[in-house]
């Protein structure tokens, strides 16, 4: 009997074991998303209340925006435009329709900002609220976490750990005005895809930060077999993430790390690019070199990163 598996990656490499290619995809598992021969692309992506969103603290409408924006922002991810999205939903036996209507608003929100559409889908009743979101894209040349080069810079999109941050200052019923730009980032971590398509000819490896800049750095090194260094004195952070993380007495670069669901734009290109990329911020933050692994350089000392972001099936 084969031993058990633990953690999402070792599951994937289980799944990719048991099953076959039959030549109808051009790239399937171990990127952001699906390809297929014809250049669409294609994600699906499950939400589980009280795992992915917070009904306490969040409106249907903002569970609809958050989980919209997550599962588009794999096509952007890919160099893709949004197309279509697909909307399973397991509707907790509470529901009204009022409060399905709201859900389905929030998912509109963002079809319309990234002039995509809701195609259709399926519903049934849960002992909780379920989403299941496919999303389609279309890309003539995607872009892969297999491209990065050694010679590249390392850049990323926005600011990092605003996502959790924005959780906490909800989680623990923090001034919402105070927080307000981390808030708005956790609620609606709208995809960046004016920055891919300005950039598109630019970028080379290119991932988004779902589960944490340790982890989603790592993906790009592993699967473009390439090292890369991590600059963490260039890390973009809010002032109002580093006062969180003093209130809550946690390490800022371990939290600028760790923390999942930002949602940003993690890439790699040759070129150096502008500060800011259609009104958002892009910062270098470390450099591809030949070799393998992650690593930190701080003050001249260069050591491997063991630390790692969300993972769906670790506990610990």
């Amino acid at each position: 009997m084969e031993s058990a598996q633990t953690g999402e990656a070792a599951l994937i490499r289980l799944i990719e074991r048991t099953v076959s290619s039959r030549g109808q995809v051009k790239l399937g598992i171990g990127d952001d998303a699906c390809v297929l021969k014809d250049g669409t692309v294609i994600t699906t992506d499950a939400y589980a209340e009280g795992v992915h969103f917070d009904s306490d603290y969040m409106t249907f409408r903002q569970i609809g925006t958050r989980c919209a924006c997550a599962a588009i922002s794999d096509v952007v991810a890919m160099g893709a435009a949004p197309q279509v999205v697909l909307v399973a939903l397991a509707m907790a036996g509470k529901m009204h329709n009022v409060q399905v209507r709201a859900l389905y608003h929030g998912i509109e929100d963002v079809c319309s900002e990234l002039s995509c559409e809701v195609g259709g889908g399926d519903i049934i009743l849960a002992d909780k609220l379920l989403l299941a979101l496919t999303v389609t894209g279309k890309a003539k040349q995607p872009k892969l976490r297999s491209r990065a080069r050694a010679g590249d810079h390392l850049y990323v999109t926005g600011h990092l750990g605003s996502a959790e941050a924005g959780r906490l200052a909800l989680k623990h019923s923090l001034s919402r005005r105070h927080y307000s730009r981390l808030v708005q980032r956790h609620l609606k971590p709208l995809p960046r895809l004016a920055v891919v398509k300005k950039l598109f000819r630019k970028i080379r490896g290119l991932i988004d930060t779902s589960d944490g800049l340790a982890t989603d750095a790592h993906h790009l090194a592993q699967e473009s077999k390439v090292r890369i260094v991590l600059e963490p004195e260039s890390f973009p952070i809010l002032p109002q993430t580093l006062e969180l993380c003093a209130l809550l007495r946690t390490d800022p670069l371990h939290f600028a790390l760790c923390s999942g669901e930002d949602y940003e734009l993690l890439f790699t290109s040759i070129d150096l690019i502008p500060k800011n990329v259609k009104g958002i911020p892009v910062t270098r933050i470390g450099q591809v070199e030949a070799g393998a692994g992650l690593y930190l350089k701080r003050q001249g000392r260069t050591t491997k990163v063991r630390t790692h972001g969300y993972d769906h099936l670790c506990t610990t």
